[in-house]
């Protein structure tokens, strides 16, 4: 695997055009690390889902998967001559990158995101070399399976204008197999079921239930879900177009 630089663009800005029309600034790299020091340990939990609706090229993306990968165990496996990440961490990457979503209305912005964060997952890897170890490698399943998933959770749209058309697939693994279970559900569905979400304490159980169960007439909703259910083989298809 060849070593590969993850620089950090130093204007934040790319035009001034685009400030002026999209808005569009980045946030400086010490500002993302304060902003996810608020949000731990959350936030470094592989099975914790973030979305990011104006994802930009990625610099809370790229901070948020560096802070998942380091709470992996890594481990690897020697198979002939050749060492590679162990089954278990790759699955485990897998699942950190997807429990990571976002959305920007710009292409560009999406296709510098997707190569930002690809680049974490191998610094990662290659941060494990020894000189021992000086070449760890991937197996072809999980570099098409973070390709697929970073394609699928990464995308470009407007979240206020797309919400009926922008999809996102929930994740849910099976670590027996290496398998996900997947459901597909447009943005709008999202946040009718978040809407219908709650925290319930047990000291306030019978009013936290009760809200659920009769909410108010303006939040009542129902919600259509897609299931997809998810195996190795047919991954591909599934992440197609």
């Amino acid at each position: 695997m060849l070593p590969i630089s993850n620089s950090t663009p130093d204007s934040l800005i790319k035009s001034k055009e685009r400030v002026k029309e999209y808005g569009e600034v980045f946030t400086p790299e010490h500002i993302v690390k304060q902003m996810c020091d608020l949000c731990e340990p959350n936030i470094s939990d592989i099975t914790k889902k973030i979305f990011e609706p104006t994802c930009g090229n990625g610099n809370f993306l790229v901070e948020i998967l560096k802070r998942k990968l380091d709470s992996i165990t890594f481990n690897t496996t020697t198979k002939g001559n050749k060492i590679y990440v162990s089954s278990d961490t790759e699955f485990n990457i897998l699942i950190a990158l997807s429990n990571i979503y976002a959305v920007d209305i710009q292409q560009d912005n999406i296709k510098e995101a997707r190569s930002r964060l690809e680049t974490v997952i191998f610094n990662y890897i290659n941060s494990f070399k020894t000189k021992e170890d000086s070449s760890i490698s991937n197996s072809s399943t999980f570099l098409q399976a973070m390709t697929e998933i970073l394609k699928a959770n990464i995308i470009r749209g407007d979240t206020l204008k797309d919400k009926k058309t922008l999809y996102f697939y929930d994740f849910i693994p099976n670590k027996e197999d290496k398998s996900f279970e997947v459901t597909k559900y447009s943005l709008q569905e999202i946040e009718k079921i978040a809407s219908n979400t709650k925290v319930i304490k047990l000291n306030t159980f019978k009013e936290d239930i009760f809200s659920l169960k009769h909410p108010p007439e303006k939040n009542r909703s129902t919600v259509k879900k897609r299931k997809i259910k998810a195996v190795p083989s047919e991954q591909g298809e599934l992440f197609k177009g």
